[in-house]
């Protein structure tokens, strides 16, 4: 696989506490590992980033795990992101795409991303368009289903385009997701700062048979962008610093 794009605020970080975070007794990192979690663990997955025909086998009969190497081989357009979010809690993912530093671009050659964990109980969500020529979708929620701790699925929730209506900048594309048009991103000379978002929620039960509840907490809060609050932040982060230094 290519190049390996490690969200360094959410993955190291997680890396380097994850031995004496209370709570957190996964001592699995490995997003190509079974594990089974209870709430508050950490748990490891990938998302990868490729043509959609990049995921399937030989006449697109079967889609396979990015970790099943010996079956899928993703080309040198591939790029890869490692996450560790704390089970049950409602976390938002980011993929910067707009800075000099950022190795990923979005654009037609790895248009498509699958989320995915496992090894023998492999698990991936089908592809979901990122970019093509023309437009960019930078905001998605992910859900995690397990089973008794278990990784069982992952899915994308579509929640339409209510958000982006009456926005000459974004286009609605087949009524499920909002996408904003490439020319407008900050890589392409605009003023929009098009980096990927990723609402993140579980579902189902964990080890001990506790029911994992941030997927209904997700839906309540569906009218409000968690990357739109977290954008709010982050700027009036910065503008404070800017005024220290």
């Amino acid at each position: 696989m290519a190049r390996f794009l490690l969200l360094c605020f959410l993955f190291a970080a997680a890396l380097t506490t994850s031995l004496t975070s209370a709570g957190d007794n996964n001592h699995v990192y490995s997003p190509c590992s079974d594990s089974t979690v209870a709430v508050g663990d950490g748990f490891t997955f990938g998302i990868a980033f490729a043509a959609n025909d990049s995921f399937f086998g030989p006449n697109r009969s079967v889609q396979y795990s990015p970790c099943d190497h010996q079956r899928l081989s993703l080309n040198g357009n591939s790029e890869l992101a490692v996450f560790r979010p704390k089970v049950d809690e409602i976390t938002l993912l980011t993929v910067n795409t707009s800075s000099s530093s950022s190795s990923y671009r979005p654009d037609s050659s790895k248009g498509y991303m699958v989320a995915f964990a496992g090894a023998k109980y492999a698990a991936r969500s089908v592809p979901i368009m990122v970019a093509n020529n023309d437009n960019v979708v930078t905001s998605f929620t992910l859900v995690l289903k397990f089973q008794k701790g278990r990784l069982e699925n992952l899915f994308w929730k579509k929640d339409g385009c209510s958000k982006c209506t009456g926005d000459a900048k974004f286009v609605c594309l087949n009524n499920e997701q909002c996408a904003i048009k490439r020319q407008s991103c900050k890589n392409q000379g605009g003023q929009v700062d098009c980096s990927l978002g990723i609402q993140l929620a579980f579902q189902g039960t964990d080890k001990h048979y506790t029911a994992l509840n941030s997927w209904y907490e997700v839906a309540n809060l569906k009218q409000y962008s968690l990357y739109g609050l977290y954008s709010n932040l982050k700027d009036s982060l910065s503008s404070q610093f800017s005024s220290i230094f």
